[in-house]
């Protein structure tokens, strides 16, 4: 015995298989639809979020009618036009018959998306609701139902990965918390150089980052600069977000030949404390490229 959604599923192909014949057998009679029609019903049909994998068919025919048309093979464009005529009837039906149950499918995907981003948080939560915000808003459009319809099946597989990289980033938030440190000598051991980073990843997400470098430039150059960073962190997937809200220069000197006078001299900038705008100065660093290039010590 079939199942209740079996004999739906079947009752609906056999719908369309109806509707399809139908259109096929009634193209003798029907009004024949010309080129400027089709394209006027494409147009109509994306300005309503229609799809355009779903006009696939109905742009090929039109096209060939074009084509036949150009190269006066009227056999052929009355072969196409015929095509194109039936494939609109078929579509339109199809599109209705989406449309009427729309509300239902809309409501049934929007709990299954909110049940996905009940388990998101952090960044992982923000994307989420930046893009639903247009999906919700497209929902009480009427036009705009066949569009609101795909951006809610988009963004149920948006949030599938949204979910996986919530579990990613749970899984390696521990193995992050500690401090990171890079440092990097100059290849030309006689200059004496070492450039050094320092990013402290606290358990409470707090933030710090420190970047300096001293010793030779070349024969006669050189400098000595720090700078130092705080703010939160938190994950995207493997990737660490650095969101820096404020920047500190402790010091830049840097001593070289004035090309002017051709004189050595000695150029010190202004320390500053300064409050950064949110996203001016964030930093990412993929939990790859910190295994890679970094040594972490354990708080």
């Amino acid at each position: 015995m079939k199942s209740r959604s079996g004999c739906k599923a079947v009752r609906g192909v056999l719908v369309l298989a109806v509707v399809a014949l139908t259109a096929v057998v009634s193209v003798g009679c029907a009004k024949k639809v010309s080129i400027e029609e089709g394209r006027a019903k494409v147009q109509e049909l994306a300005s309503k979020g229609v799809p355009e994998r779903e006009m696939s068919d109905i742009k090929m025919y039109l096209f060939q009618m074009e084509t036949a048309q150009k190269t006066g093979q009227n056999y052929q464009f009355r072969m196409y036009q015929d095509s194109l005529t039936a494939a609109l009837g078929v579509f339109e039906a199809r599109m209705a018959e989406i449309l009427s149950n729309a509300g239902p499918i809309m409501d049934s995907l929007k709990r299954v998306c909110d049940g996905k981003m009940a388990s998101l948080k952090g960044l992982h939560l923000e994307a989420a609701e930046k893009a639903k915000r247009p999906v919700d808003s497209l929902m009480g459009i009427e036009s705009q139902k066949m569009y609101a319809l795909s951006r809610f099946q988009d963004l149920s597989l948006d949030l599938d990965t949204l979910v996986t990289y919530q579990k990613l980033a749970d899984s390696l938030r521990g193995e992050l918390v500690g401090i990171w440190i890079m440092e990097m000598e100059s290849p030309d051991k006689s200059l004496k150089r070492v450039e050094r980073t320092e990013i402290h990843l606290n358990k409470d997400g707090k933030l710090f980052i420190m970047k300096g470098g001293k010793g030779k430039l070349d024969a006669v150059a050189s400098d000595d600069w720090l700078f130092e960073s705080s703010g939160t962190w938190d994950m995207i997937g493997d990737v660490v977000q650095c969101n820096i809200t404020r920047d500190k220069l402790i010091r830049q000197i840097f001593t070289g030949i004035d090309p002017q006078t051709g004189k050595l001299r000695t150029e010190k900038k202004a320390p500053y404390d300064s409050v950064v705008t949110k996203g001016k100065k964030d930093e990412f660093y993929s939990w790859q490229d910190l295994n890679k290039d970094y040594k972490r010590f354990k708080k």
